[in-house]
C-alpha cells in the first residue's frame, strides 16, 4: 500500500525500485548542466525511494548528435562522485533515441545504446508526426534482437487519433512508458488525459521520471498523491523493478 500522509495515500516509489528514463549526465543534453546539479537530482531520487537509475541522454538529429560510445565513460564520472559522497544508488546508461532521419543510420552502424539483459532500447517518436515506415523499422529492430520501450506515448497527441497503432505497438511487445508528471498536467491537459486513457486500457508497462531539472523533482513529489498514479503503482502491473 502507499504511504499515508494525513488522509492521503502516497505512491511508494521504492516499489518501482528503478527509474528507466532520465537526463542526468552533466552537460550532454538538455538535462543536468553540471555535476553539482546531477548529484543533487540523483540524491533526491534516492531519497524518494529509487535504488537504480537508467540514464538516457538524447540522441536526436540536429540538436543532440551525441556519440553513444562516450556514454559509459561519462557515466563512470558520475558514479565515482556518488561513491565518494556515499550515495548508494546504482546507475546504468542507455539513450533516448529519436526515430528521425538519422535513426536507421545509427542502427545499421551499431550505434544504438541499449541497456539491460534483453538489449532494451528507449525510442522516442517525433512530436509532430508518426515516424515513416514504422512497422518495417520495428520488425528490423526486433529481428536484430532489440527489445523496444516507447518513451512517453502520451505526449504524441496525434497518436490519440490512432488507437489501432497503439494497440499494434503494445501487441508487438513494445513496452509503453508514461512520464509520472504527465498525470498532474505538467505537459498540459491533453497529455494528462491521454496518459489516463492509456492506463485505463492497460497499455502502460512502465513509468519514468524523464528527469531533467529540479522542476521535475518538485512535480514528481506532487504526483505522489495523485490517485491515478497511486493506483497504478499499487496495481502491480508496472515492470520497473525488473530492470
Amino acid at each position: 500500500m502507499g504511504w499515508l500522509f494525513g488522509n492521503k495515500s502516497l505512491a511508494d516509489l521504492s516499489v518501482l525500485r528503478t527509474d528507466i528514463h532520465s537526463h542526468l549526465i552533466p552537460g550532454i543534453d538538455d538535462g543536468a548542466g553540471n555535476m553539482e546539479e546531477s548529484v543533487s537530482l540523483i540524491r533526491q531520487m534516492y531519497e524518494l525511494g529509487y535504488r537504480k537509475l537508467i540514464i538516457t541522454p538524447h540522441v536526436r538529429a540536429g540538436s543532440f548528435e551525441n556519440d553513444t560510445s562516450t556514454f559509459d565513460s561519462r557515466l563512470e564520472e558520475v558514479q565515482e562522485v556518488l561513491s565518494d559522497l556515499n550515495i548508494p544508488i546504482k546507475l546504468e546508461v542507455g539513450a533516448e533515441q529519436t526515430m528521425d532521419e538519422d535513426f536507421m543510420y545509427h542502427f545499421h552502424n551499431g550505434e544504438l545504446k541499449d541497456f539491460g539483459r534483453n538489449k532494451y532500447v528507449l525510442i522516442e517518436f517525433p512530436f509532430t508526426n508518426m515516424p515513416l515506415n514504422l512497422k518495417d523499422t520495428i520488425f528490423e529492430l526486433q529481428s536484430a534482437g532489440y527489445s523496444l520501450i516507447l518513451a512517453h506515448p502520451e505526449r504524441y497527441i496525434y497518436m490519440k487519433e490512432e488507437p489501432e497503432m497503439i494497440k499494434y505497438l503494445h501487441d508487438s511487445g513494445i513496452l509503453l512508458q508514461i512520464n509520472i508528471v504527465s498525470l498532474i498536467g505538467f505537459y498540459g491537459k491533453l497529455p494528462q488525459q491521454f496518459a489516463k486513457w492509456l492506463i485505463k486500457k492497460d497499455y502502460v508497462d512502465l513509468v519514468g521520471s524523464d528527469l531533467h531539472h529540479q522542476r521535475h523533482i518538485d512535480a514528481i513529489k506532487k504526483a505522489l498523491s495523485n490517485k491515478d498514479f497511486v493506483s497504478l503503482v499499487e496495481s502491480g502491473r508496472l515492470m520497473n523493478s525488473m530492470f
